[in-house]
């Protein structure tokens, strides 16, 4: 059995691409808009986005649990969110390894679509 520093290494290793991948699946991103504040979404009942899945096959047999949870801008440290535009329609997220909620980064995501704002 591997040690819990390399369990928790191989876990913040992957973290920015789940999320990322998380925010990208469309199944995964109705779940985000869907999440109320503090509520949570959990891999080991949701399992894992599609494309982290067949992007990292190597993490099949690692047993990675994350969780992600939303949150107020005021819960996210200045430092994670000191470039970040404020828009009324952007939600803001934790996503954190199971075992290391310390392990943790933040993301805000607006889910507005843009794409005929600037033809």
């Amino acid at each position: 059995m591997a040690n819990q520093r390399i369990i928790k290494k191989r876990h913040t290793n992957y973290l920015g691409d789940f999320l990322v991948d998380a925010s990208q699946d469309d199944n995964w991103k109705k779940k985000l808009q869907q999440l109320q504040i503090e509520d949570k979404l959990d891999t080991a009942q949701e399992g894992f986005p599609e494309y982290f899945a067949a992007s990292f096959p190597e993490t099949a047999d690692m047993q990675l649990q994350y969780c992600i949870e939303r949150v107020n801008l005021d819960d996210v440290p200045r430092v994670a969110a000191c470039w970040w535009p404020i828009e009324e329609n952007t939600h803001y997220y934790i996503a954190y390894p199971a075992q290391f909620p310390r392990a943790s980064i933040y993301m805000a995501i607006d889910f507005d679509d843009h794409s005929g704002c600037c033809g």
